[in-house]
Order: C-alpha cells, then structure tokens, then sequence
C-alpha cells in the first residue's frame, strides 16, 4: 500500500508525495516571539481560508477540584460574549463570526485552552477584530454567563451519547498526572450549576495572561496585516500563571477497569496505555506500532465491507495521543460490529500482549507507509494544521511537525518498534462502556 491510496483525492496537500522518506521538502513554520508571547505562521497560498489557533493557559490544571468546569465556562463566555460588527450589529461573538461565514470553537485541555477561529481569507482581519474584542472584554453579566452555561449543558448531554469519548474522559481521569487535570474538560451539569460570574471572572482576570500565549495560524495568511496576529498574541496583560495542584489521591485495589452505561446501542472497549512524548526518541516507533495495530484489530475485528471507512474508522481503531499530558495510545473496539462483543474484545487486547512478547518478522515497510500517510492525513485541515504546529512548539524547539514526524517514521527499525511494544504495552487501563439495557457478557 502507497502513500498516495490515504491521501483523500483533492486535498491540496503539499506533504501528501513525501511517503515516508522523510524528505525536507515543506517549508517549516515560521516562528517569532513578541511581549512575551510566541506566533507560528504557515502562509498556503493554495487555501481559501484563514485558520488561527490562539493558546493561552487556562486549562484544567488552573482549576481546584470545587471549580470543575470553571475554564470551559470562561471561554464559553467569551464565546458568548456580545460584539459590534462592521455594519453596527450587535451580537454574541460566535455569531457575529457566523454571519461573516467564519466559526470559533475552544477545546479545554490539561495545561491550557485553545481558540480556533477560521474564515474566509477576505473576511479574516474582521473576524479576528471581533475575536480580539470579546478577548480583552469580556462580558460576565449574568445573562451571558448563563447563556454560556446553557451552551455546555447541552454540549456535555451530546457528548454523554457518544461511547467513545465517555470512555475517554474515564481513562483521562484515571491516568491524570494531578487530580484537576483529569476532571471533565466541560465540566458536569451539577458542578456548572455551582459556577456564578464573579467565579468566571476571578478565573478570567487571573490565568487569562499573555505569559505561555502562543498563535498558530495557517491558510491565506497574506491579506492579514503583518501585525494582527501578534496583536492578537499580546491582547492580553502580561503576566505568567502558574499550575493549581492537586496530588492524586491513591486508590486501593487492583482492578484496572472501568465501567460505564450509557445510552448506546452497543458495548465499547477503549483500553489506555502509556506512551512516549513527542521529543522522545520513541516518538516515530509509535506512530508506526499504531499503525500497526489499526490495521491488525480492523482485521481481527472482521470490519463489514458494507461499513463505510468513515464509520470503520471511529468503530475500530488505535490512537497515538501525543498532545495531552501524560501521552497514550489508546485502542478501542465498538463491540457492534460482529457477533460477540466479548471474543473481540478478548482477541483485541491479545493482539496487544503477543505483540509485545515476540519478535517481529518481515518488513514494516508497509507499515511506515501507513504511519506516514496517517500522520499526513491528520494534517489535512488548517485546525490541525494550526494545533500540530503548537504543541511542537511548545513540546519541542521546532514547530515543524510534518519533516519531524515524517523523518522519525523513515527512521524506524523493527527492532525500534519491538522495544516500544514491550516497554509501553505491558499494563493498559480499560473502559467498558455499556449499554443500560444490557450486562457485559454477550
């Protein structure tokens, strides 16, 4: 299997020919550093869009344990924010950059939230103004913190529908480093419900600083004034924040399973393991064990030809998660999709164990085509495009993530991946999601 049957037809990728030679032929971001924040550019001309990531360190880890769901509800509330738009319109920021044909999500992680703002190259400049607006001011009345609330309350009743992440918020818990960094990046309906404005804005006012701020933007970055993303990065007062931490407390007993029940139609496994971090030199021995293992569980799992690949992908699969503190690789199995939910389950996690006990044979060749050509494909969008840049620059020296992630594929032996099997597959944590109707036997 080539390089060029993963890459989707019709994306303007111009990593998609480098296979996994490793070959430095994409020109890396640029980077430079101004009032104490740090701004990562990656000029396509070939995009129509504009896409900025702004990183400020606010995250889970500046929470206490009382305030689970304090830093989504900051950024919600920036995102609800009310504006003024160029024709003298006012309304909240997300759909002041609606009507422009933009959009603007955060994602809460553990060391920091992230902004995505994307639009039209044409409409840029005017979105991030608006972006800018509500970031320097923003509106803790009542009323909008409420709003706000609302939003993540509907937010976290979607997401409690969909087996794989709540498997993943119960590993994320159960592998945090400290106790505030694995509590729900939205929080939870009753801890919201604790949540007033003046709790979001002493969050705001404390931890919203341009200390550890980083912008990463990619796309048509020529109609942008060549100042308004470091303005951007410099909104805010200057000033470092430091972590809240909460030690672990240790927990008795041996079990390393987790169980939910949701209402799903079918059972999930997700098991968690620990992996290497980006800088580390197992960091390409893993992307290709990952790809490894994608292929060979979509295999024993018996994925139906009639499945589309999308849906495949999100049943049955393994993930490399390099950009959350601690990394892990994560597999997981929607138990759906043959007959016996236990046997796959049971069969995938042996994979794993033989795996790490025995010695590889043959060429990975193929599998470092895959490896590579996922690691490309995961860079198809300006998102992220605009977030991959930011983590190497904050994990690493450089932000260039696809010449470094490619040269760490080519570079990988059999003999590199055997040791990663056996150091890191040893001892996963997992979690059972289950239907409410059902019992975890077949």
């Amino acid at each position: 299997m080539t390089l060029m049957r993963l890459v989707p037809i019709g994306l303007a990728l111009p990593f998609a020919l480098l296979g996994a030679t490793g070959a430095q032929q994409i020109a890396p971001p640029s980077v430079q550093s101004s009032g104490g924040a740090t701004v990562v550019q990656q000029t396509d001309g070939a995009a129509a869009l504009t896409g900025v990531t702004l990183v400020v360190r606010a995250g889970l880890d500046r929470q206490t344990m009382r305030e689970n769901g304090l830093a989504a509800l900051t950024a919600e509330t920036i995102l609800r924010t009310p504006v003024t738009d160029t024709a003298g319109r006012q309304m909240a920021l997300d759909e002041a950059v609606a009507v422009r044909g933009g959009s603007i999500r955060f994602t809460v992680d553990p060391g920091d939230v992230r902004f995505y703002v994307e639009a039209l190259a044409a409409d840029a400049p005017a979105v991030l103004d608006l972006f800018r607006a509500a970031l320097v001011r923003p509106d803790f009345s009542a009323e909008t913190v409420r709003d706000a609330r609302m939003q993540l309350t509907t937010q976290i009743a979607a997401n409690q529908l969909v087996a794989l992440d709540v498997g993943l918020d119960m590993l994320n818990a159960a592998s945090s480093q400290q106790g505030n960094t694995g509590l729900p990046e939205l929080g939870t309906p009753a801890s919201l419900a604790q949540l007033f404005p003046d709790d979001a804005a002493r969050f705001y006012r404390a931890y919203y600083r341009r200390g550890g701020v980083l912008v990463s933007a990619a796309g048509r970055l020529e109609l942008l004034d060549p100042s308004a993303l470091t303005v951007l990065g410099t909104a805010l007062p200057a000033g470092n924040t430091t972590a809240v931490t909460v030690a672990v407390p240790r927990i008795g007993g041996s079990s390393r399973e987790l169980v939910a029940h949701r209402n799903i139609s079918s059972p999930w496994l997700i098991a968690q393991y620990p992996a290497p971090v980006l800088s580390s030199r197992d960091f390409g021995p893993m992307l290709v064990l990952a790809a490894f293992l994608r292929r060979t569980i979509s295999d024993i799992a018996q994925v139906p030809g009639v499945v589309t690949p999308t849906f495949a992908s999100r049943s049955v699969g393994a993930v490399y998660v390099y950009d959350r503190v601690p990394s892990s690789l994560v597999l997981y199995v929607n138990g759906g999709l043959i007959g016996s939910p236990t046997r796959t389950f049971e069969t995938a996690l042996s994979v794993v164990n033989v795996l790490a006990g025995t010695q590889l044979q043959g060429s990975i060749e193929e599998f470092k085509a895959i490896a590579a050509g996922d690691f490309a494909n995961d860079a198809t969008t300006l998102e992220s495009r605009t977030w991959l840049a930011a983590v190497f620059a904050g994990e690493s020296s450089s932000p260039d993530f696809i010449n470094r992630g490619l040269a760490s594929i080519a570079a990988t032996q059999a003999s590199d991946v055997q040791r990663v099997a056996r150091t890191y597959l040893a001892s996963p944590t997992i979690a059972l999601v289950l239907p409410r109707t059902t019992t975890p036997s077949d």
